[in-house]
């Protein structure tokens, strides 16, 4: 068996992709709005969209193919896709806007194995590439975060408070380069409005605490996600203006005194792009086609005649 030699596949990124040189063990996480995206997408009776409120992640995914039965093949492909991003080492976010003019996508994906560089902007293209095909108005948010660093509190009961241990610390990261803050491309925390699927109601501290945080040049996110007698915080920080650090680390350390102030079950999380840096696209409703060559030998010989 004769096999040609290898080349670079050639291609172009439609959003960056930045690549840390750090050596981390990335358990990535996919925390999206899927659940509203599906009923933007699909036509729901009213007792399946409160079912579908209700329900938690692992009901979500045991059920997941009788929700997908109204939404398009399209539609169905692009939430695959997202979902198949957590299998790379990434953390970071990305939010999608559709409107009638074409697709507006914030991003700021970090991957921590540069050997898959190549192999997870192919895979981001082709969210993108499905994006531009769908033409309903919606939006789509997603976050990306190591699981090895979601913080765990117990309780004995739903009653009691939940109490984070003496040493526990929100954990963060330095930029390679400090970076000043530069209000006219500042993306806030509370820019893409409440999510609907998030019924856990923070108290007024933490949510002020937070807005202290989303003050200072940062990206990440953060998500509460309480349960009668466990208590998740998911992480993921980059502080990018280091002459802040000092203030940065007290407000985190602000957030874990405030813990045992949460009541109530659900989630509420907070994404911070790094930038206001939005991308457009107009809508595609597909790619050109691409048939292997009736004769491979005439493009290889015409391709080394343009060398």
């Amino acid at each position: 068996m004769v096999f040609t030699e290898d080349r670079d596949y050639q291609y172009q990124p439609l959003i960056p992709t930045w690549v840390s040189h750090q050596r981390t063990s990335i358990e990535t996480v996919v925390y999206s709005s899927r659940k509203s995206y599906l009923r933007q997408q699909a036509i729901l009776g009213e007792k399946d969209a409160q079912d579908l409120r209700y329900i938690d992640d692992a009901q979500f995914d045991r059920y997941y193919k009788n929700y997908l039965q109204g939404m398009g093949d399209t539609e169905k492909a692009f939430v695959s896709a997202i979902s198949r991003l957590g299998k790379y080492p990434v953390v970071g976010g990305m939010a999608v806007r559709w409107e009638p003019e074409g697709i507006y996508v914030d991003s700021s994906l970090n991957l921590y194995d540069e050997s898959l560089k190549t192999a997870f902007e192919l895979a981001v293209n082709n969210v993108i590439n499905l994006a531009r095909a769908i033409h309903k108005p919606a939006v789509f948010k997603c976050c990306m975060f190591n699981a090895k660093n979601t913080l765990h509190i117990d309780r004995e009961s739903e009653e009691d408070e939940f109490i984070p241990a003496h040493d526990l610390i929100i954990p963060y990261e330095l930029s390679r380069v400090s970076s000043h803050k530069d209000d006219s491309r500042t993306h806030s925390y509370f820019e893409d409005g409440d999510d609907p699927d998030e019924l856990l109601k923070l108290p007024d501290g933490i949510i002020e605490t937070i807005r202290q945080l989303n003050a200072i040049h940062h990206t990440g996110c953060i998500i509460f996600e309480a349960l009668p007698t466990h208590l998740k915080i998911h992480n993921y920080y980059t502080l990018l203006d280091h002459s802040q650090e000092k203030n940065f680390r007290e407000l985190l350390l602000t957030l874990v005194k405030q813990i045992p102030s949460i009541k109530g079950l659900g989630i509420s999380g907070f994404m911070k792009l790094p930038y206001k840096d939005t991308r457009f696209f107009e809508h595609k409703a597909k790619l050109p086609e691409k048939y292997y060559p009736r004769n491979p030998k005439a493009v290889v010989e015409e391709s080394n005649h343009n060398v």
